[in-house]
This record gives C-alpha cells, sequence and structure tokens, in this order.
C-alpha cells in the first residue's frame, strides 16, 4: 500500500551501451527509510510539459536578495557585515552558476520536463505523479499520493492535458491536473464503469466521452465527461460466446482488456478480447456516446486460437493506408491489421513474434506481453513482455507498413506491464509492475535504439 510521504532514489546511467539497446536513463524505486513508493505499479503516462527558466529560480531568489534590502537595513549594519552578507551571496551565485543543468532544475524546485503520472494495483487506493528531468537524468516526486479508489490500474489524458482519467476497480474517476505543479485534484464523483476489474479508459476524438473495458465483467462501457468530470454511463455492452475447456486457465470467458477509437474517422470503437480471441469492431457515435454492432460481424477480427488479443496501436493518421497493430498477449505476437475506415473491416496482413526463439510464451497471468506502442516518427514500434522482462524494438517498413523484430532490451525491472513514449519521441517510460519501479530510455530518433 502506498503510504503518505516517500523518498524516490535515483541512479544516473552508467556511460552508453551498446547500439543495439537504448540507451538506459534512469531507474527509481524506494529510497532507504521511505517505504514503497508505490504498490504494484500498473502503468504510466506521460503528460508533455515544459516550462522554460524555472531551474534558475533559486538562483534569481539569491541573486536578486541584496537588492531587496531596505536602506534602514543597510544602514544599521557594520562595513564589514555588510561586506560578509555580499560575499556569501556571491558565493551562493558562483555555487549555483558552475551547477549543472540537472543540479539547477532540482535546485529550482523541479518545475520543467515531462510529468509522469502512474496508476497502481495491488491494493492501493493511490495515483502517483512525478517529473523527469528536462534531460532524462533524474526523476523525483512530485506532492503526495492522489487517493482515487482500489486499484487505480490504468490512467489516460484528455486531448489538452487538463484532465487525468483513472480506471479503478468497478469504476471510473477524473482527476484534473495543474502541469505547472503537478498536482492531481479529484473532479466529481466516481462512475460506475458498469462491471468488474475496470483495467483501460481513453478519452475518444471528440474530448466529448471515455470508454472503458471491463476484464473480470467482460463489458465495455461509454461514459460522458464534461467540466464536473465523469457522469453516468450512456452505453454498455456486454461479451459472451462459447469457449473451449483446453483454454480454460486463461480463457474461460470473456475478457475485454482495452477500448480504442479510431483517430482517422472516429466512428469506430476497437475491442480486444483476451478470452473471446478477437478484436470486436463497433460503430462509435461520439455525439450520443453510443456503441452498435452485431456479435458476428465480419469487421470483427478472428485471431489465433489461444493468442489472447490484449492492447493495440494505430499507424500515423499521415500514413495513407490505416493499420492497426495488435498486440497479443498469451503467444507473444503483433499482427498487423489493415484496417478499411469506410466499414470498420480489419484484416490480417502479417502476424510477428516479439520474444527469442530460446523464449517460451507464458499464459499465465502477468506473464505475457502486454502493450504496444508506434513511434511519433512512424518509423519504430515497441512492445513489452512481461516473460523475460524486456521491450521489444521493431522497425517499422515505410512501405508496407510491415514490422520486423530489431532487439529485445531488458526492462529495467521485473513485469513490464506498461509503457509510454514521450510526446516528442526522445524517451521512452516503462513501469515495472514487480519491482515496483519506472524505468526511462533514451531513444536514438535515426535507429529507434
Amino acid at each position: 500500500h502506498a503510504r503518505a510521504m516517500f523518498v524516490c532514489s535515483v541512479s544516473r546511467a552508467l556511460g552508453r551501451t551498446s547500439q543495439r539497446h537504448l540507451s538506459r536513463a534512469f531507474s527509481s524505486s524506494a529510497g532507504p527509510g521511505g517505504g514503497a513508493a508505490f504498490k504494484h505499479a500498473g502503468d504510466a503516462a506521460i503528460i508533455g510539459a515544459c516550462y522554460f527558466g524555472a531551474a534558475l529560480w533559486l538562483y534569481r531568489d539569491y541573486a536578486e536578495q541584496p537588492r531587496t534590502l531596505d536602506s534602514e537595513t543597510v544602514g544599521a549594519m557594520t562595513p564589514k557585515g555588510l561586506e560578509a552578507v555580499m560575499s556569501e551571496l556571491y558565493s551562493i551565485r558562483e555555487r549555483l552558476e558552475s551547477m549543472d543543468e540537472t543540479r539547477k532544475w532540482l535546485a529550482g524546485g523541479c518545475r520543467t520536463g515531462p510529468l509522469i503520472v502512474v496508476g497502481t494495483g495491488g491494493g492501493s487506493d493511490s495515483v502517483y505523479t512525478f517529473r523527469m528531468a528536462p534531460d532524462g537524468s533524474q526523476v523525483v516526486p512530485i506532492g503526495q499520493p492522489t487517493k482515487v479508489g482500489l486499484n487505480p490500474s490504468f490512467v489516460s489524458l484528455s486531448s489538452d492535458s487538463s484532465d487525468v482519467y483513472v480506471a479503478h476497480e468497478g469504476a471510473v474517476s477524473a482527476l484534473s491536473v495543474d502541469l505547472y505543479t503537478g498536482e492531481l485534484r479529484p473532479k466529481g464523483a466516481p462512475q460506475s464503469a458498469c462491471g468488474k476489474g475496470t483495467c483501460y479508459v481513453e478519452k475518444d476524438r471528440a474530448n466529448k466521452h471515455v470508454l472503458a473495458a471491463n476484464y473480470s465483467g467482460g463489458s465495455v462501457c461509454v461514459l460522458p465527461v464534461g467540466p464536473e468530470g465523469v457522469g453516468p454511463a450512456t452505453d454498455s455492452k456486454h461479451h459472451d460466446g462459447t469457449f473451449k475447456a483446453h483454454l480454460a486457465d486463461r480463457q474461460e470467458s470473456a475478457h475485454p482488456h482495452s477500448i480504442r477509437v479510431d483517430p482517422w474517422t472516429g466512428k469506430w470503437a476497437l475491442v480486444p478480447d483476451l478470452g473471446k480471441d478477437m478484436c470486436v469492431v463497433y460503430a462509435y457515435d461520439e455525439d450520443k456516446g453510443v456503441l452498435s454492432g452485431a456479435a458476428d460481424s465480419q469487421r470483427h477480427y478472428r485471431a489465433k486460437e489461444g493468442s489472447g488479443p490484449r492492447h493495440l496501436a494505430f499507424s500515423p493518421r499521415s500514413r495513407k493506408e490505416p493499420l492497426v497493430y495488435l498486440l497479443n498477449e498469451l503467444d507473444a505476437t503483433v499482427s498487423t491489421l489493415k484496417f478499411d475506415t469506410s466499414s470498420g473491416k480489419l484484416t490480417e496482413d502479417q502476424t510477428v513474434v516479439l520474444l527469442p526463439y530460446y523464449v517460451k510464451p507464458d499464459r499465465r497471468g502477468h506473464c505475457g506481453s502486454a502493450e504496444v506502442a508506434v513511434h511519433p516518427s512512424g518509423k519504430f514500434a515497441y512492445a513489452s513482455n512481461r516473460t523475460n522482462h524486456s521491450i521489444s524494438v521493431l522497425s517499422v517498413d515505410v512501405d508496407t507498413g510491415h514490422l520486423s523484430l530489431m532487439a529485445n532490451v531488458p526492462s529495467g525491472g521485473r513485469t513490464p506491464r506498461h509503457f509510454q513514449i514521450c510526446p516528442h519521441g526522445d524517451y521512452l517510460v516503462v513501469a515495472n509492475q514487480s519491482d515496483n519501479n519506472i524505468a526511462s530510455f533514451k531513444i536514438n530518433p535515426k535507429t529507434g535504439m
């Protein structure tokens, strides 16, 4: 369980690594005597928020101090006393000017750089915020944990980064975020997600609704958002079907694991369902917040038996032929799917394996592949693997969009459940669930490594 106050210890990078690997930037965890920074770090979302000049605040406070001394105070000081004060102030100024950028950033209150919002699990009830230094070398906790409800396992952002949406046990909550201080504040009351085991939430393209998936409850829902937070659901859909006995270890029933609205038209909501071995495609009305579509629709994608679809990523909107990259948790693969934006139909074009030949996929809970994301440039893709605690680095063919595995990089901890790529594509930040830490990696924009 998270404590009210905690200390985050940070280690610097130990020099450059081989060009075949992402360059490790930092790893954060609990400091001595500080308790666990967070229990079972579930997911991390990056808020791009940079403010210039804040790193010199402390410098300015000291440097301008002599000018604010009133004449009466100065007149009462002896020449030697005044000289001593001025000498100390100039000494402080020289020390501050000699600091490297990271030390200035720490001295200035850590007001610049990306804000990292981290969801938790394992019985925790809070969301945490951290700030990463602009050069990626440090990460520090910002403020205190924000309580939202049991197992806040996933967080996502509004389009303007002013609000954070949190999926927790059976509910969805909204938090306002102050990009300047990193403070999170609840907005309105939590709303029912129409099912148990709420594991995913994301806003729609119009920023009028959020859509949530319930892993244990086998359902998805849509909830409106407004100035007062999240409102009661406008629609929900329950997944059902016939399930095979030999897959009952993980696929005994429907398990929607995420839900995303297509970025090209905003008319389709895609739902990877681990239990059904399917990516369900609903028609979505973003004005009314309504999902529609038959269970046997031909636009749904039927995945390989036992593959267990979990999450997906979209190709950049600039690509002429839209593609969906579907991560399959149970067999550690990613399928490249062609996406017809007029009909919503998904068609498989390619499937690649994420693990080395000597590592076998693991169907046990919290052991398979977990997340997939495409680099902002569209040239690279990444996936996390809890089986061997790694991040898969894949190249994207500029013509076909096909993926090729380049390397598996250690994730900096055990059980890399979720990760995010900074908006400019220069850093990748991973939440390692079993080790309760966050690890960051510098990305080479030319190689993706």
